[in-house]
């Protein structure tokens, strides 16, 4: 386990804000989800990359961005594939790894390492997690080669945006979904099948459009959805990524890209700036998993009284 002075627990304001106890908890426990997930990648001589929030927050903070709640890294999809090969069988037991690979309501093209699936308030869980009760983890993300012609990316991004729009709203509306599956099937070459559940196979098949320039000696990287997200902005160098650094973070290090100034530039702007903006996240985190254990205990409640 990590290492927290006694005192890096209680509520503590930080460029202005203020981060609540239970908040410290919180980033321990991530802390402690990627401790364990670093070995596993030490042990393998598998690379990892402190990105997006965490990369800026070790570089500009030495740790969380005060207003943040989250732990980011990356791997080349080579070294991300592997990962999550050998991860399963190393994990503690009890611990999730949440992609589209292996979760049908996954909607997200890149991989979620979770201490747990809800709220555990039993003594192990929270001495293990520093007084945390809920679900923890991190964000993964698989680095792939960019198109090099402007032409040619612009086209498998928007390939990408629809494919992926169309796997969020095939459950909500089907029929929608089924008219759309020739002109889809069509534009990405693929064939669907319209008897299975259409979300898994719409993401696998934006996954497998995201790898399609790893063989092409391209010099540019990113996450491929986060970059067609962007409206195709977030066009990183291989060569930023080539060798690494070791940052502190909190109470711990972690290995971040010899080129984050650039990374940071790309995804950011003026980074050394703060700019407070939590809602891209729920923040905090856990407002989800609360609502979802109240529920269950009303619907537990209104069954015994329904007997």
């Amino acid at each position: 386990m990590a290492n927290f002075p006694p005192n890096y627990f209680q509520g503590e304001i930080r460029d202005d804000f203020y981060i609540e106890p239970m908040m410290k908890c919180a980033w321990a426990a991530e802390i402690e989800v990627l401790e364990v997930v670093a070995e596993i990648c030490n042990r393998h001589n598998i690379q990892y990359f402190a990105d997006y929030g965490t990369l800026l927050g070790a570089v500009r903070h030495k740790g969380f961005i005060p207003w943040d709640d989250d732990i980011d890294i990356s791997m080349f999809r080579s070294d991300y594939e592997r990962f999550l090969k050998i991860a399963p069988a190393e994990l503690p037991s009890g611990w999730q790894i949440l992609n589209i690979q292996n979760n049908p309501f996954h909607h997200q093209l890149h991989t979620i390492v979770r201490s747990g699936l809800k709220i555990n308030y039993s003594p192990d869980y929270l001495n293990r997690f520093h007084g945390c009760p809920y679900s923890v983890g991190l964000d993964l993300f698989p680095l792939d080669v960019l198109a090099p012609a402007p032409d040619e990316d612009h086209a498998l991004c928007e390939l990408l945006r629809i494919l992926v729009y169309t796997a969020q709203v095939s459950e909500e509306n089907p029929e929608q979904t089924l008219s759309l599956l020739p002109d889809i099937e069509n534009l990405c070459h693929i064939t669907l099948d319209p008897s299975q559940k259409l979300k898994p196979q719409l993401m696998k098949a934006a996954d497998s459009l995201s790898q399609i320039y790893n063989t092409s000696g391209g010099s540019d990287i990113s996450h491929y959805a986060s970059h067609a997200d962007s409206g195709e902005k977030l066009r990183l160098k291989a060569e930023w990524y080539q060798e690494c650094i070791v940052l502190p973070f909190e109470t711990i290090t972690v290995t971040a890209p010899a080129g984050y100034d650039e990374v940071l530039k790309v995804n950011y702007g003026d980074y050394m700036t703060p700019v407070r903006d939590t809602q891209a996240h729920d923040y905090p985190f856990w407002k989800k998993q609360e609502r979802i254990l109240a529920e269950c205990l009303m619907e537990q409640k209104n069954t015994k009284e329904n007997k």
